[in-house]
């Protein structure tokens, strides 16, 4: 009987250390990362806080600063400011955060951050998070090693990669086509999570065995480095819109339903954009 008192409270200190935690970790971020809110920005001038998930060709840092097509849009966006308010605004780059999914969180829970990379919206992610209008779109990829089988169907994905396995970045929506392949063709392939598209495909370098399914975009980046790796050709659906994110406390999202509209992203200076960061065949998947 004593015996079993001790274990039950041990696992209740264990419980309560883990409620203690998830109470904690949103508040690590509210602590870590501060900023001016529009309302201030627009009355007497400011800054654009900004933290980000390191993306090559849309965000990255190149020389000591982050240089990239967001950081692009960022700029036209402070011009824009400048332009219909009168307002000089700065760009505050706060940090970056490595793992996807904290850098969602650290968004999530300040409410005048901007969170800046390609986050795909969602339904689920509208009722936790804010988004400005979307500043591209992307399509879903799937990419294996250059040596594994060529796949049209996905019908044949259990019997052309016998042996595979696939890892997801953790926190994607990616997940869910990973998913759907395993309950509808491959109940037994096994599915785990990486932080980050490099480190995925830092492992698909050595490990031939491995596929991966993410945006477009990180696709291009992996291509550029001339990494042993290809894309499939496997549709999933329409692109994905990209967004950056804020807090549902956030007031920024008024003025960039302002600034960020079809006109611009049809603009010369957008498409010119895309162009110098991501390369010009990829204008050719522009929605």
């Amino acid at each position: 009987m004593i015996i079993i008192v001790i274990q039950s409270l041990n696992q209740m200190k264990k419980l309560v250390l883990l409620l203690l935690l998830l109470v904690a970790y949103p508040l690590l971020f509210a602590q870590k990362y501060q900023g001016d809110s529009w309302a201030k920005v627009k009355a007497s001038g400011g800054s654009l806080s900004v933290v980000y998930y390191e993306q090559a060709g849309l965000i990255q840092d190149v020389n000591g600063k982050p240089a990239g097509l967001c950081v692009d849009v960022l700029e036209d966006f402070v011009a824009f400011i400048q332009t219909k308010y009168g307002k000089k605004i700065t760009i505050q780059y706060l940090g970056k955060e490595p793992v996807f999914a904290n850098f969602l969180a650290a968004a999530q829970n300040n409410p005048n951050v901007l969170g800046v990379t390609n986050v795909t919206v969602t339904d689920d992610r509208k009722k936790i998070l804010k988004f400005a209008p979307a500043f591209m779109s992307n399509p879903v990829v799937m990419v294996t090693h250059k040596d594994a089988p060529n796949l049209t169907d996905l019908s044949q994905i259990k019997k052309s990669f016998a042996g595979y396995s696939a890892e997801i970045i953790g926190g994607s929506t990616h997940m869910k086509h990973a998913n759907k392949i395993k309950s509808d063709y491959w109940p037994e392939l096994s599915i785990t999570t990486g932080i980050s598209g490099p480190e995925i495909f830092k492992k698909m370098t050595t490990d031939p065995k491995l596929f991966t399914i993410l945006d477009f975009t990180e696709f291009v980046d992996a291509n550029r480095k001339k990494l042993p790796l290809k894309k499939q050709a496997i549709e999933f659906g329409k692109p994905e819109e990209l967004a950056f994110v804020m807090s549902k406390q956030s007031d920024w999202d008024a003025v960039w339903k302002e600034f960020l509209t079809d006109e611009y992203r049809k603009s010369a200076k957008y498409r010119k954009n895309i162009a110098d960061n991501l390369g010009s065949a990829f204008l050719g998947v522009l929605k």
